[in-house]
């Protein structure tokens, strides 16, 4: 029979969640404000300051959106078109000064909801609204677009309470509950995408794993183009392998048992279409606007992932 240890009388009973590896809401946030400073050096790339850099980006934004959305950004492309070097110095500055907001409590405050606009914006405008209209678009090649994940992540770590729940998550705007359920939203979202009749084409998955490697350094592009050898002819299986995989990430956070398997699961998985789908946003290529959308869904991950407990003094707990 068990027994109970009882300390200092009439203290509450408290448990308070332990942080392994120093994963805080801040330290997140810091990840995040250094992605955003990240973007804005891509964005000071020579190759940036050129009409045929915007004439290309929104050319493929364009593609699939509807009536008004097509007009919008047709309007943004001959509008930056005309003075490309002032629009993008802009841009990139902006970033840079959303990164370094994000250093600092003070400005964070300031840096958060500006980061969220100018995503929002940029997932509308300048993705497409992440291409999700698109024939052949999946996780393998972005989907649903970084930009969403920035303010995904931004909302998940905007400070609401003190960071002592049981994730980092927790002490964010949203709430741990809210923030698994987009989580979930988001893997099972990406799985239904492989319904797509291109993304379980034959020869699609390869193709696209291949293709990533165009621009980059010779022993990047190999790996590419060896990678996508191994995919090709089995579209079918991959498109399905991968909506399996996505629909079980996405559904097993909902189970406090299956939790750390699940965000365990889709990091890897991030980190493998981040690498070989991706390449990282190009980062080598001179083109690359951003790193894709590895690094977001990790960061979502931390965010998500249940720390150890322990108690503190003035604790009853049970004593075997």
């Amino acid at each position: 029979m068990s027994k109970t240890s009882i300390r200092p009388a009439g203290a509450a009973a408290r448990v308070r969640a332990a942080a392994p590896g120093g994963v805080t809401r801040r330290r997140l946030e810091l990840a995040l404000g250094g992605i955003w400073l990240l973007d804005g050096a891509l964005q000071f790339q020579p190759s940036m300051f050129s009409t045929s850099f915007f004439a290309d980006l929104l050319g493929m934004a364009n593609m699939g959106l509807p009536g008004p959305l097509a007009a919008l950004v047709y309007r943004v492309s001959g509008l930056v078109g005309a003075h490309p070097v002032a629009w993008n110095a802009a841009f990139a500055s902006l970033q840079v000064l959303i990164g370094a907001g994000l250093l600092w409590p003070r400005t964070a405050r300031v840096a958060r909801p500006v980061s969220i606009g100018w995503a929002l914006a940029v997932w509308v405008v300048g993705e497409g609204v992440g291409g999700l209209l698109m024939p052949g678009v999946s996780a393998l090649n972005g989907a649903p677009g970084a930009a969403l994940l920035y303010v995904l992540a931004a909302l998940v770590l905007w400070p609401r309470r003190p960071d002592d729940g049981v994730t980092a998550a927790d002490g964010g705007l949203l709430g741990a509950p809210a923030a698994r359920w987009c989580w979930a939203v988001l893997w099972t979202g990406l799985a239904l995408l492989e319904l797509e009749a291109a993304n379980h084409a034959a020869v699609v998955p390869g193709a696209e794993v291949a293709d990533a490697g165009n621009g980059e350094p010779g022993w990047v592009a190999a790996l590419n183009h060896h990678a996508g050898q191994l995919l090709a002819g089995h579209g079918a299986v991959f498109a399905v392998t991968a909506a399996v995989a996505q629909v079980a990430i996405g559904l097993a956070i909902l189970r406090p048992r299956w939790r750390r398997a699940a965000l365990g699961a889709g990091m890897a998985l991030a980190v493998t279409y981040g690498l070989l789908g991706q390449d990282l946003g190009g980062l080598l290529t001179g083109r690359a606007t951003d790193p894709g959308t590895a690094p977001l869904l990790v960061l979502f991950a931390l965010a998500l992932w249940p720390r150890r407990r322990h108690e503190t003094p003035g604790t009853i707990s049970p004593a075997g």
